[in-house]
This record gives structure tokens, sequence and C-alpha cells, in this order.
């Protein structure tokens, strides 16, 4: 019941971008990644916006599909995608998938959900593979991770729940 309470509250407005926040419980389920964890850092990454593009450093916020393909045909390698801001240049084509392939939000979810989990067991612990999810350099790192540990905290705090539950 929490559960469904904290998603209404964090993610209010996802009804007006056309997606279920059932996409957070099912990657969550999926990967074992707690889904407060999932929704922090698409939080920090996108703000909740599914068509977010960042091309290299660059934010865009299109408002439709359309205008979101159209930036993403202007764009090269180094874009980042929607939700979750999926690298296409090294995720993306790794796995295959087209850049209009990321802006799906399930899609997205679950490949950042999997991005997290290789991170994690790469790194040995919960905030260094999160810290991996953003960039390999230390110093980017501990910035991103406290920007996650923040939204962390208020999902928890929504959720009603102990600020301590990752190891």
């Amino acid at each position: 019941m929490r559960l469904g309470l904290v998603l209404s509250i964090v993610l209010a407005c996802t009804e007006c971008w056309g997606f279920s926040p059932d996409v957070f419980t099912r990657a969550s389920a999926a990967t074992g990644i707690p889904i407060e964890l999932l929704l922090a850092i698409s939080h920090v990454e996108s703000g909740f916006h599914p068509n977010a593009i960042n091309i290299a450093g660059q934010s865009f916020l299109p408002s439709s599909q359309q205008e979101a393909d159209s930036v993403l045909n202007r764009s090269g390698d180094n874009v980042d995608i929607g939700l979750m801001q999926i690298n296409w240049g090294h995720w993306g084509k790794r796995f295959g998938f087209s850049k209009v392939d990321l802006l799906d939000p399930w899609l997205n979810v679950l490949l950042g959900a999997r991005i997290l989990e290789h991170c994690v067991k790469m790194s040995g612990s919960w905030w260094k593979g999160v810290g991996f999810y953003h960039s390999p350099h230390d110093s980017r790192q501990r910035e991103y991770v406290r920007k996650v540990w923040q939204s962390y905290r208020w999902v928890l705090v929504k959720m009603n729940n102990d600020v301590g539950r990752l190891p």
C-alpha cells in the first residue's frame, strides 16, 4: 500500500507524460534493484521526464515523441536518453537498441536497472555501483552519489521508511 502511495506522490505527472509508474515496479522485480533507488536515480537523471535527452552536456526536454525523434536524429553517439538517461553510444549500441527504442519508458528503466545491477556487482557495493552507473571517474561519482543519496532519502521519507535501508 505504501509503495502505491509513494508512486502516486513521486510520479503524479506520469499520466500527462503517457507512461505508468509500474515501469519502476516491474524493473525492480526483474532485477532486485530496490524501487526506491531506481526512483532516486530517475529523479536525478531526468526529473521523471521520459523524453529527456542530453547531448554532450546539453539537456533537452522534448514535449512529444516526434520532437524527441527529431532531436535524436541530429545527435551523435554521445547522447543520454530517457528516464534513466541511458548513454546510447556506450550501452544502447552494445545491446542493439536504436536511440528511439530507448525512449520507451519500460525498456529504458529495465535497461537502467540492468546497468545498475552490473555496476553494483562489479563494484561490490550499492553506492559505489551508483557512482559507476554515472561515470568511471571518482570526482564525478562522488557528486552524483551525493545527489542520488539526497533523492533516495526524499523517496524514503515519502514512503515513511528507514533511510538506512540499503547495505
